[in-house]
């Protein structure tokens, strides 16, 4: 949050953080935080990147809902899509957005044919532990043409705590990894492993093919 002369608001402020913070460990959110997160594919080649800023963070009851504004940018630094997603903790668990599921390529092909999302976004829960199953989640992408493209995400378990090093730092993770089934003209199963840490939420996600072979991966790699 921003910083203020005056001591009874830096109080009030503070309190405010420490609130956030009871409510879900791992998105320990301030207002301008801001963070990169780099795509690559899986030669380790660099495809795009999101920049990610939380643009207004409000109380509410025993959590709090933010305005996050995120803008993804193509492997030749165009952006592809610019838009402002809420986000909410609420008893402990906080609702993630799910349109990280869906490719820059599907993005920018619906980006000037208004383009609507219908989401039912997965959950991180404040006391995660390994062998833990969540729930699970999906997203439908709809525009003026008559193609549509659905992501459903299930099968999420916790599988261990591991550190995990990127250009960003070092961060202790929480591996939660899960099956992923694209519907648009043809039918796509996939896997994937999510990198959570506490502070920080989301350090490291991976894409695998159905055959276990590593498509793509994307990593914090600013943070500020």
């Amino acid at each position: 949050m921003k910083k203020n002369l005056l001591l009874s608001v830096a109080i009030c402020l503070t309190v405010n953080v420490v609130t956030y913070a009871q409510c879900n460990p791992f998105f320990n959110f301030k207002e301008g935080s801001k963070w990169e997160l780099t795509n690559y594919n899986g030669k380790g080649k660099i495809e795009g990147r999101q920049e990610n800023e939380i643009k207004e963070l409000k109380a509410n009851g025993d959590g709090w809902d933010a305005s996050l504004h995120m803008v993804l940018y193509d492997k030749k630094d165009r952006v592809v899509y610019d838009k402002n997603i809420e986000m909410g903790c609420a008893a402990g668990v906080v609702t993630l957005d799910m349109t990280r599921l869906i490719s820059d390529e599907q993005l920018e092909a619906f980006q000037d044919m208004n383009m609507k999302l219908e989401m039912d976004n997965i959950e991180i829960p404040s006391g995660l532990e390994v062998g833990m199953t969540l729930d699970d989640g999906s997203v439908i992408l709809t525009g003026d043409l008559p193609m549509t493209v659905k992501v459903t995400v299930t099968d999420r378990k916790v599988e261990s705590k591991e550190n995990i090093t990127t250009p960003a730092g070092t961060f202790e993770c929480y591996k939660i990894s899960y099956k992923v089934a694209t519907k648009m003209l043809m039918n796509i199963e996939s896997t994937g492993v999510d990198y959570i840490s506490k502070n920080v939420g989301m350090v490291r996600t991976e894409t695998f093919n159905k055959s276990g072979k590593l498509v793509g991966y994307s990593e914090i790699t600013k943070l500020n």
